[in-house]
């Protein structure tokens, strides 16, 4: 299921985020939620489209700066 995917990040609990890196979803970012039942899935923007691996990376560098900055 995860094949021309590469995991970027651990979201806890067995959830992870993945780069999908070939095929017609090249360039987008799923969602896994196998560990408890849910199956992968597109992240989607409140819009509806598709987040992409430039814009998911900002928003997780703004995040963890944030943290950084709190200390």
């Amino acid at each position: 299921m995860t094949a021309g995917a590469i995991r970027l990040s651990h979201e806890g609990c067995g959830y992870y985020a993945w780069l999908v890196v070939s095929g017609p979803e090249r360039g987008s970012i799923w969602l896994d939620y196998r560990a408890c039942d849910i199956p992968l899935k597109p992240l989607s923007a409140g819009d509806g489209r598709r987040v992409g691996f430039g814009e998911w990376y900002l928003d997780w560098l703004t995040l963890a700066t944030a943290q950084a900055r709190r200390g």
